[in-house]
């Protein structure tokens, strides 16, 4: 639960205030930051990929729309990869095997591409996250960047033309908001009018492209707003708020949040009428939402059955429940747009 301090007026004005401050430093360290060309070259991925004695592996280049990627933890190597299944448990696929860790997959809007987390050094050696991308397919494997970012680039989420990522940035120890550039790697801060540095979380856009919604460093509540414009808040609550992902339409949003100090339960909310349903009702956790092309299905991540595993429901009811993995605790599910 959130400190009580927080329902104080003059708190929540003091703590806004010295939030803009901090924002205005930032704009101007991330402009530095991004300046800094790193002489470290980009890590050679030729002829790294699936291998063929992998379980359950299958042509990469059948992967369509609908697909459910997620990371899986290595326990013999410390490490993690990012594999694929489809939505009834068929078709498992690793899509990466290379030594390293991979995490928090995410769809471009037309399924032709990924771009996920990956741990990169920089010109001292030591490692950051960074943004990878690759082709649905398992080709064209690159670096979204030249040269490494100065400290940690995680959480991206694609724009639904493909040209960018909206992705949070480590910097000076806060965490804020950027867009990615991929046609020149060029990192820019992005927050509504008035405010030159956004503070938040798992950052996405919505299907047109106009607003970006994401998760408040500030209030834990989910946010949406126009770039250089409004802001609102979309969902509050006094207790922790996990994530949340828009519907395909654009006219719903799921979000997991806390229902007890340690269980996580998935909600629905509909923004016309600003009304939330709760779509599951278990002891262990249910938390993670990402929808269906069609919007009719959420895949999320649960430990009903003892560990965490993919499971899909129907978006509107909770019910129609489906187990669809079966593996070594996969986590950060992302079904394909």
């Amino acid at each position: 639960m959130r400190c009580p301090l927080c329902r104080i007026p003059a708190f929540r004005r003091l703590r806004g205030a010295l939030a803009r401050i901090l924002a205005l430093c930032l704009l101007f360290a991330v402009a530095a930051c991004d300046q800094a060309r790193d002489p470290v070259a980009p890590e050679e991925t030729v002829g790294e990929g699936p291998s063929a004695a992998d379980p359950g592996s299958v042509g990469l280049a059948t992967l369509g729309t609908s697909r459910i990627a997620f990371m899986i933890n290595n326990d013999d190597t410390e490490s993690s990869d990012i594999w694929t299944i489809g939505p009834g448990g068929g078709g498992l696929s690793r899509l990466t095997s290379w030594s390293g860790s991979e995490w928090d997959p995410t769809w471009s809007y037309d399924h032709q591409r990924l771009a996920m987390v990956r741990v990169r050094p920089d010109a001292n050696n030591v490692m950051h996250s960074d943004i990878f991308l690759m082709n649905a397919d398992g080709s064209n494997k690159r670096w979204a960047r030249s040269t490494p970012y100065v400290d940690d680039m995680m959480e991206p989420s694609w724009s639904p033309d493909g040209k960018r990522l909206v992705v949070t940035l480590r910097l000076q120890s806060v965490l804020v908001l950027a867009t990615l550039e991929l046609s020149t790697g060029n990192l820019a801060l992005v927050a509504p009018k008035g405010v030159f540095g956004l503070q938040g979380r798992y950052a996405s856009y919505d299907p047109t492209g106009k607003s970006i919604i994401y998760l408040s460093a500030l209030d834990g509540a989910v946010h949406r707003f126009v770039p250089g414009g409004a802001d609102e808040i979309l969902v509050a609550s006094p207790w922790q708020i996990g994530g949340a992902a828009l519907s395909p339409d654009g006219t719903k949003l799921a979000y997991s949040r806390l229902v007890t100090t340690t269980n996580y339960e998935i909600f629905v909310l509909t923004l016309a009428t600003h009304a939330s349903k709760r779509l599951t009702f278990n002891a262990a956790e249910d938390s993670g939402p990402t929808w269906s092309p069609d919007g009719t299905r959420l895949a999320f991540l649960s430990r009903r059955s003892g560990s965490y595993q993919v499971w899909t429901m129907n978006a509107a009811t909770g019910g129609s429940l489906t187990q669809v993995t079966k593996l070594n605790e996969p986590s950060s599910p992302a079904w394909a747009h």
